[in-house]
C-alpha cells in the first residue's frame, strides 16, 4: 500500500468519524431542544459541538503529513477522478438535505444552525464518496494489471 492509498483509507475513516460525531451533536441539540438564539444555551451547544471539530483537525493534519505532491502520475489521476465524484456527491447531498429541510421547516434560528451543519456534513460526504471512488479505482487497476 503506497502513501496515496494510506491517505485514502485514513480520509475515509476520519470522514466516517466526522459524520457520526456531527450527527450525534446535532441530534443531542435537537433532542434537548436547545434554541441557538438563547444566550443561556451557548456554552452547552459549544460543548456538544466541540467533539465534532476533532475530525476537521485530523483532516488538516492528514493533509500536512501525507501531501498530494508526493504522488506519482497514477495516484494523481485517481485523485483527480475521485475528487469529481466527491464534489457531485456533496452537491447531491446538499440538494436532497435542503429539500428535506424545506419540507420539514424547522423553527426560526434552528434553520441557520442546520444549514451550517449541512455544510459540515457535505464536506465529509464529499470525502467519503471520493475515498470510496479512489479505493474502487485502486482495486480495479490492481486487478486489471494481474
Amino acid at each position: 500500500m503506497n502513501r496515496a492509498q494510506k491517505r485514502t483509507w485514513l480520509s475515509l475513516v476520519i470522514s466516517l468519524a466526522g459524520i457520526s460525531l456531527g450527527a450525534t451533536a446535532v441530534t443531542l441539540i435537537k433532542i434537548m431542544q436547545l434554541d441557538i438564539a438563547n444566550t443561556n444555551h451557548h456554552m452547552t451547544i459549544r460543548l456538544l459541538s466541540l467533539p465534532a471539530t476533532i475530525p476537521l483537525i485530523l483532516m488538516v493534519i492528514l493533509s500536512w503529513r501525507l501531501p498530494i505532491k508526493g504522488y506519482d502520475e497514477r495516484d494523481r489521476e485517481i485523485e483527480r477522478k475521485s475528487m469529481g465524484y466527491g464534489i457531485i456527491g456533496a452537491f447531491v447531498f446538499l440538494g436532497a438535505a435542503v429539500l428535506v429541510l424545506g419540507a420539514v421547516s424547522p423553527l426560526g434560528s434552528m434553520r441557520i444552525f442546520f444549514l451550517s451543519a449541512l455544510v459540515y456534513f457535505a464536506f465529509f460526504v464529499s470525502q467519503i464518496v471520493s475515498s470510496i471512488a479512489a479505493l474502487l479505482q485502486y482495486g480495479w487497476r490492481e486487478k486489471s494489471n494481474e
